[in-house]
């Protein structure tokens, strides 16, 4: 998908790019158009012992009533996500948290998490959560937490002068013994940067490619019909072709 492009490092990444405050915009493309923009572009990809294509893993924690689910739902201003994340090809886990800061920015912090548990939290991920909520919001993580979705895909990480871009395809939704894949030649682009505009959001709009709102959680919830009400969503699963 970008083997013609000159690599980077994980440290390079990590150096022009670290971004985990942030401000995110994310598209649903089509292969051919994802190509016509990474011809547009001036960007190289990681890659990280000869790779290029990374499997990621999530599994998100919500409560019995889905209350992190409906904050996102009802677009409140003090929302927030709680994942693990292991990236496959390692094994190497992390607990995660995602809270929305001021004028959309996205601010992410994180701790080493066992592989072992990845599809439950621990008690010293709990006091992480707790204390990282309590700095942002005033408020611990709610009670109690559960696994609701777990998300595998690939990824594709490029980077350009402003921004990082992350590439993902073979998106699959799990829960219990419900799966379902998304379209299998879709791209779902998310562009990272400490500004809202920058060389890549102005190249997609040259290409007429408009911003999608969609969250691999909330549209992956709805889209198993564990969850109601998602219809700012649907569309995302439209182009996702699940919906």
């Amino acid at each position: 998908m970008a083997k013609g492009l000159p690599s980077l490092s994980l440290a390079e990444v990590v150096a022009t790019s670290g971004l985990m405050s942030r401000t995110d915009r994310k598209y649903v493309l089509s292969l051919n158009d994802f190509l016509a923009v990474i011809e547009a572009l001036s960007s190289r990809c990681l890659e990280i012992d000869g790779q290029r294509v990374f499997g990621y893993s999530s599994t998100y924690f919500d409560t019995p009533d889905l209350a992190i689910f409906r904050a996102h739902r009802q677009d409140r201003r003090r929302r927030f996500k709680i994942r693990t994340r292991t990236y496959t090809d390692s094994a190497d886990t992390y607990c995660e948290l995602k809270v929305s800061g001021r004028r959309d920015e996205t601010v992410k912090v994180r701790r080493p998490h066992p592989a072992e548990a990845a599809h439950g939290l621990t008690a010293p991920a709990l006091t992480f959560l707790d204390d990282a909520l309590t700095a942002a919001y005033g408020r611990p993580a709610p009670r109690p937490l559960a696994p609701a979705l777990v998300t595998d895909y690939r990824r594709t990480t490029l980077v350009t002068a402003d921004a990082r871009i992350t590439c993902d395809t073979s998106l699959v939704w799990r829960s219990g013994s419900r799966s379902l894949a998304a379209g299998g030649d879709l791209v779902l682009l998310e562009v990272k940067s400490a500004s809202e505009r920058n060389s890549v959001t102005e190249a997609l709009a040259k290409l007429r490619i408009r911003e999608q709102s969609v969250s691999k959680y909330c549209a992956g919830l709805v889209a198993l019909g564990l969850a109601t009400g998602g219809n700012r969503w649907r569309p995302a699963l439209r182009r996702l072709g699940v919906a």
